[in-house]
């Protein structure tokens, strides 16, 4: 059989084009407003089937047949920490776009892969979440819906709402779901109390788990390396810290090695603290944007402590990204498109256990009909 044929909408630096590629598919197309991604992406990829513009520009004559469309539209609008203003949000409208897109195309693919944060699920009270699958109803699609982690492959809490859309229906359709680690309780009752959206549930088997710690992604820069905050600035960072993460991070530096923790800086109170999460997991990467997005890395033992933002090294290896991966832009450039990218090893498993059997099964039934 061929490879598959995808087309990534909203690819960034493409790590969903990592990931496909890892089980038998081919990225045919691309597509993203931002120009400062498209050199990263470019870097690694070549860019001569790169489409740079707006997604409300596109046309079918712009795009090849495929078997996959995935779209990792943007979450400004519809994350807790973004503007709320839901998918017709200056930024997350950006999914009527694609909804638009598909809507012209006389030969519409027969899977689509959606991505976005989990508080797209009950975001105003599950009702744009509903809009938006009702949408993908209305064009032929079928749909399911789980939620995947990141710590599950790599030291890194960012939990992501994946959303499949299968026009083909190979296989009986299951509309209910039952509780599961990729369909927790929110999600699962959503399903279950939503029978008005056309539903085609797929078996999934248990996620993996990950022994990968923090420290293993940490790169080892000398004491006077230049990332490295000088004396005064750490110890600005070691003074914001809360009584009950002062004492965490006395801990660490008690011990006879070297330990490692995250942080961000929140405002509490009215003022800026600093938070440490010592379990050997990295907090969700996010872009920086207004400053607070930086994610810190303490380090502490033998009665010391250094402090430093996350190199783009280390932000590419908490995506599961190989070391082969080229990263040719700024450090602010560089957690822009990681904070905005997804986990490589959780999207190559939906590809290996949904994706690939799924659309090998389309090529089949197609096949027998000739």
């Amino acid at each position: 059989m061929a490879r598959l044929r995808a087309a990534e909408f909203f690819a960034g630096i493409g790590l969903v084009r990592l990931a496909l590629e890892k089980h038998g598919w081919e990225v045919i197309f691309a597509n993203d407003i931002a120009p400062d991604k498209l050199k990263m992406y470019d870097a690694n990829f070549g860019s001569e089937h790169f489409n740079l513009g707006d997604i409300h520009h596109l046309t079918p004559e712009d795009l090849p047949n495929c078997d996959l469309f995935t779209a990792s539209f943007p979450c400004n609008d519809l994350s807790i920490a973004g503007a709320q203003s839901g998918l017709n949000g200056k930024e997350s409208s950006a999914f009527w776009g694609l909804i638009n897109l598909l809507k012209a195309m006389p030969d519409r693919p027969p899977l689509i892969m959606l991505e976005n944060v989990v508080g797209f699920l009950q975001f105003n009270g599950g009702k744009d979440f509903e809009t938006a699958l009702l949408a993908l109803n209305q064009l032929g699609y079928d749909v399911d819906a789980f939620i995947l982690n990141a710590v599950h492959w790599a030291p890194q809490s960012r939990a992501r709402l994946f959303v499949i859309g299968n026009r083909a229906r190979v296989g009986a359709r299951n509309s209910w779901a039952m509780e599961t680690d990729a369909r927790p309780e929110a999600l699962f009752t959503f399903i279950n109390t939503h029978q008005n959206i056309r539903w085609h549930i797929r078996d999934l088997p248990a996620l993996p788990r990950t022994d990968l710690p923090l420290k293993d992604i940490v790169e080892d820069l000398a004491d006077d390396d230049s990332h490295w905050w000088n004396e005064e600035r750490a110890e600005y960072f070691f003074n914001q810290l809360s009584e009950r993460h002062l004492i965490a991070a006395r801990l660490m530096m008690g011990q006879r090695t070297y330990q490692y923790a995250t942080a961000f800086r929140r405002v509490r109170y009215g003022r800026s603290m600093a938070e440490l999460r010592t379990d050997g997991i990295a907090g969700c990467l996010r872009t920086p944007r207004g400053g607070s997005g930086r994610q810190i890395l303490f380090k502490a033992g033998k009665g010391k402590f250094k402090v430093r933002l996350l190199t783009a090294r280390e932000c590419a290896r908490l995506q599961g990204v190989p070391e082969t991966y080229k990263i040719n832009v700024s450090l602010n450039q560089a957690l822009f498109g990681f904070g905005d990218a997804v986990c490589v090893p959780a999207v190559a498993w939906i590809a290996k256990h949904y994706l690939t059997p799924v659309a090998s099964a389309i090529h089949h039934a197609d096949t027998a009909l000739f």
